[in-house]
């Protein structure tokens, strides 16, 4: 569902309250994407439950899940030129122009995704991860590498994990899981077959699921007790831009970040251990 199509099409059924709210849309997207309900409340001059109540008329259960779609569309909107290199890099750009639109592009994603960030899920998730027996991450493609650099990183803590980037031994090792299983899935669009599947297999069986996306409304959120979305433009020809794996990394550290700091003693012990036998078996 595209909201802003959606919103000019309700224009005319809605309240004058609703009316007013609804021009603000769509004529300042960043505006609300970028604002709580209680600043857009005061900007636009209406009462929160205005501003609940439109949200319900497009289709969303609150504000919340509108300003996640809202900001999915808006991204998708800016890259619709489907540029082959990751951002508006022209021809005559200098090496030092490029980077300097590199840049720009990976601070302007993370800025979204934390404008996004639901903090009660990501306490939400650690808590899923320290109680789960074993957590199993999946993923494919440049979010299948994603997905091995998480296991990587929560295995020098003392976390039991596992990767899995192959669609048939996602599904077979799905339908066997159990209860104390986790399966954190990582896929950009949301709407990866092989993801989806695994992560509808796995919570038919029982075990809890976490998943990290793009896609606000991607069929992998419906599968998922844990959900972060995070914000990255990437066009069909710059599949694993880096602005995508930032934001995807940087969602990722967050949780493993609270993940140590809920059992800290332990963690701290445990990269001890991995961090010395590293050093006494391989470094040199």
């Amino acid at each position: 569902m595209k909201i802003i199509p959606m919103a000019n099409s309700l224009k005319n059924n809605l309240t004058k309250s609703e009316k007013k709210l609804c021009e603000y849309v769509l004529s300042d997207q960043n505006l609300v994407i970028h604002s709580t309900i209680t600043e857009l409340s005061e900007t636009c001059g209406v009462s929160d439950s205005t501003i609940i109540r439109f949200c319900r008329k497009l289709g969303f259960k609150g504000y919340h899940d509108f300003k996640l779609a809202l900001a999915q569309e808006v991204s998708a909107k800016d890259s619709q030129k489907e540029e082959v290199l990751s951002g508006p890099i022209e021809p005559g750009d200098s090496i030092e122009t490029i980077a300097k639109k590199f840049y720009s592009i990976n601070i302007e994603a993370l800025e979204q995704t934390m404008d996004l960030m639901d903090y009660n899920e990501i306490s939400r998730c650690a808590d899923m991860i320290i109680k789960a027996k074993k957590v199993h991450f999946i993923g494919i493609g440049h979010s299948g590498i994603t997905a091995q650099e998480a296991k990587y990183k929560f295995m020098r803590i003392g976390i039991d994990t596992d990767v899995y980037s192959d669609g048939h031994t996602m599904i077979m090792m799905a339908s066997i899981m159990g209860r104390d299983d986790l399966v954190f899935a990582i896929s950009h669009s949301g709407n990866t077959v092989e993801v989806t599947n695994a992560l509808k297999v796995a919570k038919e069986v029982g075990a809890e699921t976490i998943c990290i996306s793009h896609g606000a409304n991607s069929n992998i959120v419906e599968y998922a007790d844990g959900k972060i979305i995070y914000v990255s433009t990437e066009t069909k020809f710059q599949t694993g831009a880096l602005s995508t794996k930032i934001a995807q990394s940087f969602v990722i550290d967050l949780i493993y970040t609270e993940v140590v700091r809920k059992i800290m003693d332990k963690a701290i012990l445990k990269k001890m251990k991995t961090t010395k036998a590293l050093e006494e078996n391989l470094i040199k």
